[in-house]
């Protein structure tokens, strides 16, 4: 099978190429903006221009401000290419309407070609030879090269294409996952994988970056001096959100077959509670508290690269209704209101971190249950598959553990138990 694969690598300009790498993100940003603003004005409604139009107008645009000459005319058209992307997604129902991109957070520049990837270089149009940290070698055929700045560093994202074999088969474990603010990532069989949370050390010095920020005059130097502070900051947070997500997934696509997640809407979920001058929200900062806790935990991004991992491995990965999956008994199948002698109790959770169901009398951790639950939602998805076995007859593999996983309910920092 054919495999699309991007090898993320730190790059290290120079003082020149850092201006000019900086020149050309700003100028696919700008083209990007334009063209933007054109299609808002002069499209007609519900009506998909296209890639051409906007490309057209790169050559007069180029003799009216010969500033844009700067960047390789290819990181223009890739940049128009996004906006193209964006539009059919739009149009599709994929994604909302594009936005225009903002400094500091949309700085990504794309040469489709004309590059050249050494061991530890990366040749650029324009740009020369780059330094590059390459902590791994590439496997396949280079077809792109993406750089992107995050804070003060930058990176060198190359996309490669290769023929893979067809993954062996591997003996069936099945699994359910349950994503939550208080624990990360909970398995079925009662493996805690936890994210690691800001702490309030970090949140104050957010706050304090913030405040800096607002207080400097707009346009001013020291403006963007805290701006940049507060860029690194956010960055870091990002990459250490980014590799712990990456390890679950990984841990997760190695050990299991069948996996099946909660169907979140991560947008819905974080929605602002802030409301309107006519109708004002109530407990706005209880609630963006909790938008920042859940976008802390990453549970989109973890379905993400698990998803795409789990298919290299020969895997499959479901996505599952998230409703009351935390208050019905995983043993028995029923909700505490079904029975008239126990109607009265809400659900079976006697605390944040313990279920114990009056009907039948199971006891588990609350996430463990939520996450069996998760689970007996997922198989019917697979169940039709002539090789599918019941995974509950399989005993557990065994496999490398993340850093910090942990058994529900103990202290042990081990492997997993069979």
């Amino acid at each position: 099978m054919q495999v699309h694969k991007a090898y993320r690598f730190r790059i290290y300009p120079n003082d020149e190429q850092r201006v000019l790498l900086a020149k050309v993100v700003g100028l696919c940003r700008l083209v990007y903006n334009l063209a933007l603003e054109q299609r808002r004005t002069f499209s007609r409604k519900g009506r998909h221009v296209g890639y051409h139009a906007g490309a057209n107008d790169l050559v007069p645009l180029k003799a009216e401000f010969p500033f844009v000459k700067e960047a390789p005319s290819q990181c223009l058209q890739q940049a128009l290419m996004d906006l193209n992307k964006a539009f059919e997604n739009f149009f599709a129902g994929r994604a909302g309407y594009p936005k225009p991109r903002r400094k500091f957070e949309n700085d990504s520049c794309r040469f489709p070609q004309g590059f050249k990837v050494g061991r530890h270089r990366l040749k650029l149009p324009k740009l020369g030879e780059v330094r590059m940290v390459a902590h791994r070698r590439l496997k396949g055929t280079p077809k792109s090269v993406t750089v992107t700045r995050e804070g003060d560093h930058w990176y060198a994202s190359i996309a490669c294409v290769f023929e893979a074999t067809d993954p062996a088969p591997r003996r069936m474990r099945e699994g359910g996952i349950d994503l939550n603010v208080a624990t990360g990532a909970v398995t079925s069989d009662g493996l805690i994988l936890p994210m690691p949370n800001i702490s309030p050390e970090e949140m104050s010095r957010r706050a304090r970056l913030k405040r800096s920020l607002a207080r400097k005059k707009k346009g001013s130097r020291n403006r963007l001096k805290a701006k940049r502070a507060l860029a690194r900051f956010e960055a870091k947070l990002a990459r250490r959100r980014r590799n712990a997500a990456h390890r679950i997934s990984r841990h997760l696509a190695d050990t299991h077959t069948h996996l099946a997640f909660e169907d979140l809407k991560v947008q819905t979920m974080t929605a602002s509670a802030k409301g309107t001058v006519e109708n004002p929200g109530r407990n706005v900062a209880q609630k963006a508290g909790l938008n920042r806790a859940i976008l802390d935990v990453s549970p989109g991004q973890i379905r993400r690269l698990t998803k795409y991992k789990a298919a290299w491995a020969g895997g499959m990965c479901v996505e599952v209704p998230a409703g009351y999956t935390s208050q019905y008994c995983s043993e028995c199948g029923q909700h505490p209101k079904d029975s008239p002698e126990t109607e009265h109790l809400e659900h079976g959770r006697v605390s944040r971190d313990r279920f114990e169901c009056p009907l039948c009398g199971y006891a588990a951790h609350a996430d463990v249950n939520a996450a069996r639950n998760i689970l007996a939602r997922g198989r019917p998805h697979w169940a039709a598959s002539p090789d599918y076995t019941d995974g509950r007859s399989v005993p557990a593999c065994g496999g490398l553990r993340p850093k910090r996983a942990r058994e529900a309910g103990t202290k042990d920092r081990g492997r997993p138990h069979a």
